[in-house]
This record gives structure tokens, sequence and C-alpha cells, in this order.
């Protein structure tokens, strides 16, 4: 009989030796559980030498998952201490050289570490399971009598003494097994992929960034998250299984923010892959904060892994459509979110004037956006030519103008169809307001404007780099402060504010589609005003106010979404009643 293999993922040998070293004690790793998961999944598969090396620190190889537990699981030597609590059984010692802290304060027989320990993580799974709804890991109750599968059908936590810098990590064990390979039987729908595991935890956090409480906390959060993922789908891609584990710490302990620290590098590579197989992956959490912010919240991140079983990621990478498949419920997709959060990385505000592109905490982000491609200045009657030769898939450049004369700037794909890069000019003013045009050609007037950038996107996802020149020529001033795009003119809605209805002209210079949307300033999809093909004119539109239900939308603000060939304009609308 032939036997089909996953696909190895291009990191592997990269995780091997990580995994070699941090059991050996040469640690230098953080998180080590995309590692040890890309071991534990495609162990069978590696050469003889490498699985020698890793059966050296207790893998076996031979069963479905490459693991190091049979009759006991590594990570149990010398725990003789355990503590059932909810859903967790944890174990620890106060002996040895796994021994935690034996200060009992309350004197209730417990220590303290595990007191804060067994708190951190009920709330932190009453969160994830009771109040975000996520699906609980598969249990491990139906082992043989010889494998460990830690003395109960709880979700077992080893507390030891972990190697150098490693705040914790989720082991995969086993395909469920509940009635059907690879299903959870805590779900009502049928998974593939599903894989039981445990966790390891630290004994102490000292000399750990933050207090050790704050370690405890984010461990946990992110931990568990890998054992609820592993639930749903074990072999979904790496990127997304950190990027939303990281954002996981924030909706749990948001007054934390222990994931400003990868910020700064993820914003100085913008060009580099949003799922990047390196730790790019955490800061690619950025992403998902704004998925999480304008495009659905928790409702919307479970979504995400609520899809990721349509499909069987052991052949292949499926998550960019798992992403779509959730976002289509705000009428959005994978693709469009990456461009709203390219153009939001770039404004960096908080202010309600930043509307759809705003973070909530963007002023307490140690960065004030992405790193520049290139400045560029221009003066009217001499072009100029952008060329990019290192953008990668799912990133995106900066470029920087400055002129006080007005220009157009001209995307040109040199290394396939124009439709797989998308281009964004971002207008700031000094009121803290801000201009978006979106297009491959932009006229663009900087009269008033406190900076001018040029954002292009890598929207396609069969590709994996791009070339790209950007022709700078001159532009046309503007009539009453309104650019005028090459391509499409759309007026300011008036009344505005209005109640309850508005009114607003598209001029179309020839027949193209055209698409018209509202939009909350959450970024909700409010209604539909069209979405046809028109000739050569002037339109009229009008919003009656009214949402997709035919309900009279809230008192605030909102936005109108015009987007035609190779053109999107959004304009600031206030409805007051």
């Amino acid at each position: 009989m032939e036997v089909s293999f996953a696909k190895l993922p291009g990191n592997i040998d990269q995780s091997v030796e990580i995994i070699i070293q941090s059991f050996s004690g040469n640690n230098q790793e953080r998180c080590i559980s995309p590692h040890l998961r890309n071991v534990a999944l495609y162990g069978n598969q590696l050469n003889t030498e490498q699985q020698l090396r890793l059966s050296q620190v207790g893998f076996q190889f031979g069963g479905p998952i490459a693991s190091r537990s049979s009759e006991d699981r590594v990570e149990s030597e010398g725990l003789d201490q355990t503590l059932d609590n909810g859903y967790f059984r944890f174990h620890y010692t106060t002996t040895g050289t796994h021994a935690i802290a034996n200060t009992d304060t309350n004197n209730n027989s417990i220590p303290d570490y595990i007191d804060n320990v067994v708190n951190v993580f009920a709330y932190v799974a009453s969160t994830q399971l009771d109040s975000f709804l996520y699906t609980e890991p598969p249990s491990d109750s139906w082992y043989p009598a010889n494998s460990d599968n830690g003395g109960s059908d709880h979700y077992d936590i080893y507390i030891r003494n972990l190697e150098s810098n490693v705040y914790g990590y989720v082991s995969p064990e086993n395909f469920a097994q509940a009635g059907n390979f690879g299903d959870n039987e805590n779900s009502s729908t049928t998974e593939l992929n599903a894989l039981t595991s445990y966790m390891a935890l630290r004994n102490n956090y000292s000399g750990f960034p933050g207090t050790e409480e704050e370690s405890i906390k984010v461990t946990a959060a992110h931990e568990f998250h890998h054992a609820i993922q592993s639930g749903y789908d074990g072999f979904e891609a790496q990127w997304l299984m950190e990027a939303t584990a990281v954002v996981m710490e924030e909706q749990i302990y948001d007054e934390i923010n222990d994931c400003y620290q990868y910020l700064p590098s993820w914003f100085n590579e913008p060009h580099k892959a949003l799922d990047d197989q390196s730790d790019h992956w955490y800061g690619s959490f950025i992403y998902f904060q704004y998925i999480y912010e304008h495009l659905g919240g928790y409702l919307q991140l479970r979504s995400i892994w609520n899809k990721s079983i349509l499909n069987d990621s052991y052949y292949g990478d499926y998550s960019h459509r798992a992403i779509s498949l959730a976002l289509s419920s705000e009428g959005s997709s994978f693709s469009d979110a990456l461009n709203k959060m390219v153009v939001a990385n770039r404004v960096m505000s908080s202010n309600a004037n930043a509307g759809v592109f705003a973070y909530e905490e963007a002023e307490a982000y140690p960065v004030n956006g992405p790193t520049t491609f290139t400045d560029i200045t221009y003066t009217a009657g001499t072009p100029q030519t952008i060329t990019s030769t290192n953008l990668n898939r799912f990133a995106s450049q900066y470029t920087h103008l400055i002129s006080s004369d007005p220009f157009i700037a001209s995307l040109t794909n040199t290394t396939g169809p124009d439709t797989d890069l998308n281009m964004h000019a971002i207008i700031s003013y000094e009121n803290n307001s801000w201009t978006i045009y979106s297009g491959n050609q932009i006229n663009i007037d900087p009269t008033g404007a406190a900076s001018v950038y040029l954002a292009v996107v890598s929207q396609d996802t069969s590709g994996n780099n791009w070339d790209y020149q950007i022709e700078i020529i001159d532009g046309e001033l503007s009539l009453e402060n309104e650019s005028i795009p090459t391509s499409i003119s759309v007026s300011q809605n008036y009344p505005n504010p209005f109640n309850p209805s508005t009114s607003f002209n598209v001029e179309i210079p020839h027949q193209q589609h055209l698409s018209i949307n509202i939009i909350s300033i959450n970024g909700r999809h409010i209604k539909q005003i069209t979405n046809k093909i028109y000739d050569r004119g002037i339109v009229t539109f009008h919003w009656d106010g009214k949402t997709k239900v035919g309900e009279y939308a809230s008192t605030g603000q909102y936005f109108i979404v015009v987007k035609g060939d190779n053109f999107q304009r959004w304009i600031n609308a206030t409805l007051l009643k």
C-alpha cells in the first residue's frame, strides 16, 4: 500500500536543531511549541541521522506522532505531587531539581506558586472555553493502560525546571480518537487532524521580563490556546497558530502587553511575508489584532478555527482560505484585511478620525509605523521611478513622498499580473485626519498635507516574490481640497452630517464595475448601495440611513466605500439623529 506523507515544512531542519538544543540544555528560544510541533508531526519523515539525534533527547518514532512519551512522559520525571482543579491536573514537586518554592502563606497545604498557577489557568480556561466558546481539546482518557495519560482524563500540566529562556510548551501526542481517527469528541463537527497534547510550564520565572505572575499569565493564555488549536487542526499553518496565540494573550490580559516586544522587529521588516516561517510570525499578531478590533472581535478569531477544519491541512496550507471564509461574514477576506492592516500600520493612531484604520493602543505601541523603503523628493517636471525587487508575498513596502507639487503615481508589477499588487496613498494632516486613496494609478495633491506615503501590498495567494515600479509624473491640483483620481471622481456626500439620508456623485470615465458599500467606524458592513457595471457618466447615489436588514442605522460615523477598476475611495459620512 502506498503511504501519502504530508509535505515537510520549509523550516523543519531549523526545528530539529532548536529542539535538540532545547532538550540538551542549550536553548535560545522563548517558545519552542512550533518547533516541537514540527518534530512531532513530521518526525517520521526525517532522515536517519536526525531521528537518531532526536531519540537521544527522548523522542520515539514509529507511531503516527513522534513524541517523548510511551509508558511514561519524560516531563513527569521527578514530579511526585498532583493537584486536580477543574479542567486541569497539575504535576509538581517541592524537592529536587524541579522543586517549586514551598512558601504557603495561606496555610492551605498548597504552595503559593501552585495556588497562583491554578487560579491563572482557571481564568484562562474559563475565558477561552466558556466566554469565547472555543472547543475543549480532545481527551487522552482513551489511552491504553501501558501509556501515560497523567493518571486521569484531566488536561495535564507538568511544572518543572525547563530549559533556559523557555516559558512553556505544548507537546502534541496522538491523533484524537473519538470514534473517528483525528476527531475531537468535544465538538459537534468531524475533525480530521485533532491532536491530544499536554503542557510543560516553568517552576519559576526568576530573571524573566515583568513580574512572575505576568509571565505565568501570558504563558498560560498562549500555550493553552495551542492546546485548543490542536483540537481543531494540529497540522494548521504555524504562523496562524503562533500569531493567534499571541493575540489571545492580549484578549485575556490586555493590561500586560507582553506582545509589544515583537513589534519593533516586525515593523522593521514590512517587506517580509506575513506568514514567513520564522519568529516573524509572532509580530504577525498585529494582523489578527486588526481583525479583532475592526472585523468581528473574538467571534471572528474563533470562526477562523471553525473554518480551518474544512480543509485537510495535512496535505497543504489552507490558512488563508480559512481566514477568508471566516471574514466573508463581514464582507471582507484575507486580502481585504491585509490591505486595511497595511494602511492602519502607517496611520498608527487611536484617533477616532482614523476610523477603520485605527488601533486602540497605537500610541502605546513601541513603534511609530513601518520602516520606509525609500524617500522621494518630487518637483514638477522631473519624472522619477521607484524600483523594488524584494517584496515578499503578503507583505508591504512604504515610500515617503516629499513634494509641494501634485503628482500621479502609477504602479506596474514587473513580475506578474497587476492585480497581484495594490497601492494605497496615505495622506496625513496636522489636524489628525487622513485621506486614503487606493488603486494602481493615483493623483495626489499634497497641499496642506503633513506627510504622504505610498504603500504597495502583495496580496496574491499563489506567488512568492514581486518586482515592481512606481512612475511619478506631474499631477493635477485639487478642487476644493478634493483630490482628482485619474479613473473615478467621487464627491463628498451631501448633506453631511445628515438625517435621515444623504447623496453623492460618482463620475465614471469609462464603462466598469462599481461597488459601493457602507462601513461602520469599527469595520462592520452596514449596507451595499450598488454592485454592478456602469457606463461612462455621472451617477448620483443615495443612502437612506438604513442597514442591510432595513433598520435605521444608529447615530455615528460611517464610511462610504467606492470601488472601481484599480480605484478605491473612502468618504467620511456622519449620521445624526
